[in-house]
């Protein structure tokens, strides 16, 4: 699945109601674990790359998925102590 979908899927399910993010619980976490290989990539991806503008690029798109990321494991926290509370 393309970062693109990824991070609009996620985005979708942190505007959705608290009861909407609990029925996408599984979602969540799928859509956060394709979004760690694909920030694992794009790191190995900069450790190789020599030209500085696609570098930059590169470190641009890390930082937006390292955020987004972060924004849905804090929900997916959250969601979790609902779970079980």
């Amino acid at each position: 699945m393309k970062v693109k979908r990824l991070l609009d899927k996620l985005k979708a399910i942190l505007s959705a109601e608290r009861q909407a993010q609990l029925a996408k619980y599984s979602s969540l976490k799928k859509v956060l674990k394709a979004l760690r290989v694909e920030k694992a990539r794009l790191k190995k991806e900069l450790a190789e790359s020599q030209d500085e503008n696609e570098r930059q690029e590169i470190a641009t798109r890390l930082k937006v998925i390292s955020v987004q990321r972060k924004k849905g494991l804090t929900v997916l926290k959250e969601l979790k102590k609902e779970k079980r509370g």
